[in-house]
């Protein structure tokens, strides 16, 4: 019967098509099944339609339908003519019947607004072209991604309903057409109608869309540079470099691998530049000790690099007059990569700063999206060989890495992908520093939308501040907002609390002791509407569950592990398990330092044990 359904999938799907203003060729693969009634269809594989809108003329279209696995399949669309054309405006829209979703997730991966309930939807767009409708208990029922020739950037995906459906509507050309006409357009649309935890669907539809990209200049997490010190705060509070460097063996003690030389070392530096605005970085005796001291603790370092400003140096503003934009926040100018000579300037000045420097590696941070996006009005073009700042982004990014790889071939190139999300466009959505525990939401579902996008490619970064008046609960809740993440904590180590120094002592090495589980093992984001309420991550041998809310109870199944440590970041002292283990379950409980509380053996009444576990601590569980 299974594969009877999938059968008719496939040619629900070809033949169901609805071409409007065009004229159409179907096609199915060799391994399409025989037609089946769709009396004989449960309606989780009931798509009521699907179809094509708009005027594609003078394009002709045509569509397959591949069958990738179970319940897996990819949509290919394609669009072809006789004569070179302009891409026309147009929809592929796809039905699924209302009833069967309880709620809607979409790839706005760095706002509030990636999942929406049922009831209250009206009108919800995706930005990174992965949209998926789940029910209320975490279940799949239908995940689409889209592709194509030009990696989704002139595609959105667009949701709306009407009386008994959801439309899924994939929108091509809507808002801008790329400057080529073409004999013909292909895209591609991932189907995953898979019964499985939404949030894995999520994650294979996503890969789907990064397998096709070009990962030659990408790298999975480097484990051995993590956890990281970040200078955010000691910059940002004018400590300076010297009594930052005086603490270094508290910071390596705990466990950092690594220190990042933050935003605002620009200010510390304060570096002078030549009649021609060239700066010798050799000049700069202070910075120089800072690297050499962290090399000293046996731990890397890396220079954070931003936006090139072109700052309070008059040199550097009459050499580049001329050669700027500005961003509509700021009124600072910024010099324009669209110009080859501003990009020599660029990848020169950095060559130089990291080589005399010895750094070890280089965060790029807010590149992607920060200056308008393509068109920028120019009275006298003097050489610009890029229209589209994007693109003179991506030559930038490409040539800097290929200089300084050549230089060192040892340096670590951080946060290849947008380092603030897919498509970022504003630095309003962002949270570069966080001290209090009023955006922790916000951290945690920025953080699991992104692992969920990019997967061991994950870019996700927040530096957890600390201040020395947070009490140490708070500071506990904070770094179990990144704990799925990779690590940025950033302190002045001489006025924290010894109670501070013991509850970030104990979480950086709960993190490194358990780091491979975090970041390698298989991981579900429960709970969307609630901004992930549980997160989990493991193996067979160990699980690490964390409650960021009141839950009615936590699902451990068959308790199929050996040991688990359900981490409470609620504030509600108490947690709930449901499931049914095959033998006795002995429970130790810790508090939000790490210092042991108490032991003994979970009692199940009707499947169901509650266990007290301290805010901000957690229960570890022992199957015998």
């Amino acid at each position: 019967m299974v594969k009877e359904k999938i059968k008719w999938f496939l040619y629900a799907l070809a033949f169901v098509v609805v071409f409007q203003a065009c004229s159409t060729s179907v096609s199915v693969d060799q391994s399409s099944p025989d037609y089946v009634s769709e009396g004989d269809i449960t309606p989780e594989f009931s798509l009521n339609q699907v179809e094509v809108t708009g005027n594609v003329q003078p394009f002709n279209t045509e569509i397959r339908v591949d069958t990738i696995d179970e319940f897996k399949y990819v949509i290919n669309l394609s669009l072809y003519t006789d004569f070179p054309s302009a891409l026309p405006s147009f929809q592929f829209n796809i039905k699924y019947p209302r009833e069967l979703v309880d709620v809607l997730w979409s790839s706005r991966t760095w706002s509030n607004q990636s999942f929406i309930n049922i009831s209250n939807y009206s009108r919800l767009q995706s930005d990174y072209n992965v949209v998926s409708a789940l029910s209320q208990n975490n279940r799949n029922r239908l995940t689409l991604a889209s592709f194509d020739n030009f990696e989704g950037r002139y595609t959105g995906i667009d949701i709306q309903r009407d009386a008994d459906s959801i439309i899924f509507s994939m929108n091509y050309f809507q808002h801008s057409v790329p400057d080529a006409e073409l004999l013909e357009y292909k895209t591609q649309i991932f189907v995953n109608l898979r019964d499985t935890v939404y949030s894995d669907a999520i994650r294979e539809c996503a890969q789907w869309r990064l397998d096709k990209q070009d990962h030659s200049s990408l790298k999975k997490i480097d484990l051995s540079l993590l956890p990281v010190y970040s200078m955010w705060y000691p910059l940002s509070r004018n400590i300076p470099v010297e009594n930052v460097t005086y603490y270094f063996d508290s910071i390596a003690s705990m466990g950092f691998r690594s220190v990042l030389f933050d935003d605002g070392w620009q200010d510390v530096v304060r570096f002078n530049v030549d009649t021609s605005g060239v700066w010798d970085p050799s000049e700069t005796v202070v910075v120089k000790e800072f690297m050499n001291m962290v090399h000293e603790k046996d731990m890397k370092v890396a220079l954070w690099y931003s936006k090139p400003f072109i700052g309070a140096h008059n040199y550097v503003f009459k050499r580049f007059d001329g050669y700027y934009v500005q961003y509509i926040t700021s009124s600072q100018p910024i010099l324009d990569i669209r110009y080859p000579r501003v990009r020599d300037y660029l990848v020169d000045m950095y060559k130089n700063v990291l080589s005399e420097w010895g750094v070890d590696a280089v965060l790029f941070d807010f590149l992607n999206g920060y200056y308008p996006d393509e068109h920028i009005i120019v009275i006298e073009d003097r050489g610009r060989d890029f229209v589209s700042v994007r693109k003179a982004l991506d030559s930038l990014r490409t040539r800097m890495r290929d200089e300084l790889v050549y230089n060192n071939p040892e340096i670590e190139i951080s946060q290849s992908f947008p380092s603030v999300g897919p498509l970022h466009t504003s630095n309003s959505k962002t949270i570069n520093g966080f001290l209090g525990t009023t955006v922790l939401s916000d951290v945690r579902e920025k953080l699991v939308n992104n692992r969920l996008m990019y997967g061991e490619y994950s870019p996700f970064m927040e530096v957890m501040g600390i201040h020395p008046r947070d009490p140490a609960l708070e500071v506990a809740f904070k770094f179990q907002s990144i704990l799925y993440g990779t690590p940025y904590l950033s302190f002045f180590s001489y006025t924290l609390s010894e109670e501070l120094r013991e509850t970030v002592n104990f979480w950086v090495r709960y993190w490194i002791a358990n780091k491979e589980i975090l970041l390698q093992s298989d991981f579900e984001a429960l709970n969307p509407v609630q901004r992930y309420s549980i997160l989990k991550a493991g193996t067979e041998r160990k699980q690490i569950i964390t409650v960021y809310g009141r839950v009615s109870y936590v699902d451990m199944g068959y308790f199929s592990f050996e040991t688990a440590d359900v981490i409470n970041s609620s504030d509600y002292p108490q947690i709930t398990l449901y499931g049914t283990p095959t033998g006795k379950v002995d429970y130790i409980t810790y508090n939000h330092s790490g210092v042991y509380q108490d032991r003994g053996s979970l009692r199940f009444r009707r499947d169901f044990a509650e266990v007290d576990v301290p805010k901000g601590g957690f229960v570890r569980l022992i199957v015998k």
